[in-house]
């Protein structure tokens, strides 16, 4: 069995919309939408709250999100 793996939508415009609802409905105070490889350049850095095992999971049409109290 095969998966069409392409959206037919650009899922980052999409999700660079949602910030301020977020913020909004989950009471956050910042909203950072990263691509894998931003991500993972993060924790090739060091940063601290990046989870490379998280990062390597999201797929197209299936984001991750990561929780971090700074």
């Amino acid at each position: 069995m095969a998966f069409k793996r392409k959206l037919p939508f650009v899922e980052t415009d999409v999700l660079r919309e949602v910030p301020p609802h977020l913020k909004r409905t989950s009471n956050l105070v910042d909203v950072d939408i990263l691509s894998v490889e931003e991500a993972l350049s993060q924790v090739e850095a060091g940063e601290e709250g990046y989870s490379r095992m998280i990062i390597e999971s999201s797929e197209p049409g299936g984001p991750v999100f990561e929780f971090t109290n700074v």
